[in-house]
């Protein structure tokens, strides 16, 4: 009977070590997912705020290829209205000189026809 006693204790001890040692384990397996849940938190947190960083230089950057866009569309325009006045002052030129070469040659001509009487 004492036999019997000690094998129950025995089992008994046994059994409990057992859910002892499995309790323990599976404390440690929640452990270390709770520290890998944490270090996949910060991972996200870092990764969202570089992201959001990003999306805000993405949103300047395009305001700022906007803004020189609108820039180089005025600069063309300018140059544009730049060359047709270029273009229109060389004809007025032209125009010019023709009349003066012109007025000259009248000039000439009745210096000449004058000196001749």
């Amino acid at each position: 009977m004492i036999m019997n006693f000690n094998l129950k204790l025995f089992k008994s001890t046994l059994c409990i070590l057992s859910v002892l040692i499995a309790s323990f384990a599976h404390a440690e397996t929640i452990e270390l997912l709770q520290k890998n849940a944490s270090v996949a938190y910060e991972k996200m947190m870092e990764a969202k705020q570089t992201a959001e960083s990003l999306a805000k230089d993405t949103t300047f950057a395009e305001k700022k290829l906007a803004s020189a866009k609108q820039k180089m569309m005025e600069a063309e325009r300018e140059a544009e209205t730049a060359k047709r006045k270029s273009e229109q002052a060389k004809i007025a030129m032209e125009q010019a000189i023709n009349r003066w070469k012109q007025a000259s040659d009248t000039l000439a001509n009745e210096w000449g026809t004058s000196e001749v009487k």
